[in-house]
């Protein structure tokens, strides 16, 4: 009997620290990857800005210092956005919500119409605007007047920049629609009578400064006819209203985007499926760690053997968890700054390896702690429990053994 009641003990013992160290490894994947709030802290610590400057590096110019700054300037922002889009998400992999709608999920965040315009009214969109305009205006105009356009149309994109970026304001929500599949095309009529009329103010004082070269033998007086003849020439083209509509973007994009999305929700439904499995295997490791425990009480049917193979068990794990966390710090911290990735990674990568050690090293120290304790109580506990009153039997009283009765007859004969 004693050799079977120490077979269990010895099995349950197995069991139980086998079964702690799956939960821990477990338990560290329920509070890291499967924590939106984990994954929200690593994106705010990561230096975006630094990161596409890095990468951005080979090849220095205007236009990248410009993307750098607007970067600067956005990334609270931007990570504010993101941040939004994987609450949504996370509340759909962990069965918060029963649907995912990435499209929408994205028109809410970073592709909300509020971030856009504040994405837009940080670009320089004089300059991205005026590089397309001279581009078509150079195919209507002679090469030697560009020159002399050139001037006046940078002053008037420089006064209609908030014009414009308002009419792009104006423009985003049903294009970015468009763009993500929720509406099967668009149409903004905007009126160019705000540029038409800038444009002809500036050109009309720069021709009346300096006219081009062919109208200096003309009187000044009739510069104003000239004028009017050639701004009507040059304007008879230009369109009183813009109409932006999908045939900007085309039908490829919109697909792609939907195709995509497509696919990362089909994605995201599997691995739905995955965290569902992996959440009842976190509750039934509970469980089981549970009825190992008691199974151990039951068969010990006291304190001091249960408490001291329970307690060796913990602090046994918990002390071989520990150092093992501390040398996987101390190797892996020279091992990523060895890595060829940017400074912003290598700076940032460390802090990701410590916060996803962090629940394991205080599982582990949990385990080493009350594994002490319950050792020391194996110890104590003996020596504190009240020994059981001795009852004295009394004994019992002598029976002295009764006369025999005369014989009342005399005997015969």
């Amino acid at each position: 009997m004693k050799f079977l009641k120490g077979l269990g003990l010895s099995l349950l013992g197995f069991l139980l620290f086998f079964s702690i160290s799956t939960f821990s490894f477990v338990y560290m994947l329920n509070n890291t990857l499967l924590n939106p709030d984990f994954a929200t802290t690593q994106l705010n610590r990561l230096d975006i800005s630094s990161l596409t400057e890095e990468l951005l590096a080979q090849q220095p110019d205007g236009e990248n210092e410009a993307l750098i700054e607007t970067i600067t300037e956005l990334e609270p922002s931007i990570k504010e956005q993101l941040g939004v889009a994987i609450n949504d998400i996370y509340d759909y992999l962990l069965g918060k919500s029963q649907s995912l709608d990435l499209s929408l999920t994205l028109r809410n965040s970073v592709f909300s119409t509020d971030f856009v315009v504040s994405v837009v009214d940080k670009l320089e969109v004089a300059d991205l605007v005026g590089e397309n305009l001279k581009e078509q205006f150079s195919q209507q105009v002679p090469p030697e007047m560009m020159g002399f356009l050139e001037e006046p149309m940078d002053d008037t994109l420089k006064e209609l920049e908030p014009w414009m970026k308002e009419q792009i304001g104006v423009a985003a929500d049903p294009m970015l629609d468009y763009l993500l599949g929720r509406r099967p095309g668009f149409s903004v009529d905007i009126s160019l009578e705000p540029v038409l009329a800038s444009l002809e103010d500036n050109l009309r004082e720069a021709f009346m400064e300096s006219p081009p070269a062919e109208f200096a033998m003309v009187p000044p007086e009739i510069w104003a006819e000239y004028f009017d003849q050639f701004y009507q020439q040059f304007t008879q083209e230009i369109p009183a209203t813009l109409t932006i509509d999908q045939s900007l973007f085309g039908t490829e994009m919109p697909m792609q985007i939907t195709q995509m999305l497509t696919d990362t929700e089909t994605m995201l439904a599997e691995g739905r499926q995955y965290v569902s499995y992996f959440q009842q295997g976190y509750n039934l490791l509970i469980g089981l760690i549970a009825l190992l425990i008691l199974g151990i009480i039951l068969l010990h049917r006291e304190v001091k053997g249960a408490s001291r193979q329970i307690g060796t068990t913990l602090a046994t794990f918990g002390a071989i968890e520990y150092i093992s966390i501390l040398a996987a710090k101390y190797l892996g911290g020279g091992q990523l700054s060895g890595l060829p990735i940017p400074t912003s990674l290598q700076a940032w990568l460390p802090e990701l390896v410590n916060d996803l050690l962090a629940p394991l090293e205080v599982f582990s120290l949990v385990c080493l702690i009350s594994g002490a304790v319950l050792i020391i109580v194996s110890f104590v506990y003996p020596r504190l429990r009240p020994s059981q009153p001795v009852l004295e039997i009394a004994p019992e009283p002598e029976v002295e053994p009764e006369p025999e009765p005369e014989n009342s007859y005399p005997p015969e004969g």
